[in-house]
């Protein structure tokens, strides 16, 4: 977040089922506890209802579970905007309403839109690599290129490494690799 994005000392989440330190699988218990006694802005467990408002900026998940909430998340806000505008178009007086707001709206819409971020970075690598949306359009794919690249350059690996590692919570410095062309 740091070296991509530009926050200062983000605070960091630990995905789970409850906020309290003591619920969730043995991995997450683990977890909670490595993160916890590092040095990193640590704000605790974070559940799944919370994550669109939990003031973390960081959410720890294995992946497995992280996809499973990016896609209910982004499902949500897909179905939300279409029932919003199923909504202004279902009579004349609602259609008028919606021309008024339609402005508001379309901000909306691009925050809640999944392609404007590009995909996730993954950590563990000794290389940037961003997994974008297999349903991306052009813009989605762009965008990912553009994040691609500014880790990249802000040797985001590298930096979260170190970060990792002054707060004591790095297991291993990334050992994977991709393949280069």
């Amino acid at each position: 977040m740091e070296a991509v994005h530009g926050v200062h000392r983000p605070r960091v989440g630990l995905l789970s089922v409850g906020e309290e330190s003591g619920k969730g699988t043995p991995d997450v218990l683990t977890a909670h506890e490595r993160i916890a006694e590092g040095q990193l802005n640590f704000v605790g467990n974070v559940e799944g209802f919370d994550l669109p408002t939990s003031g973390a900026d960081v959410i720890v998940t294995d992946g497995f579970t992280g996809n499973v909430a990016l896609k209910v998340l982004e499902s949500t806000a897909k179905t939300l905007t279409g029932a919003i505008r199923g909504a202004i178009r279902s009579g004349a007086v609602s259609s008028f309403g919606g021309m008024l707001v339609k402005g508001r709206l379309a901000d909306l819409g691009e925050q809640l839109d999944p392609e404007r971020t590009g995909g996730a970075i993954l950590l563990g690598l000794r290389k940037p690599v961003v997994v974008a949306h297999g349903s991306f359009g052009p813009r989605g794919i762009e965008n990912a290129v553009r994040l691609a690249e500014r880790a990249a350059g802000e040797d985001m690996v590298g930096r979260t490494t170190r970060a990792l590692e002054a707060a004591g919570v790095l297991r291993s410095a990334p050992t994977a690799t991709v393949a280069g062309p």
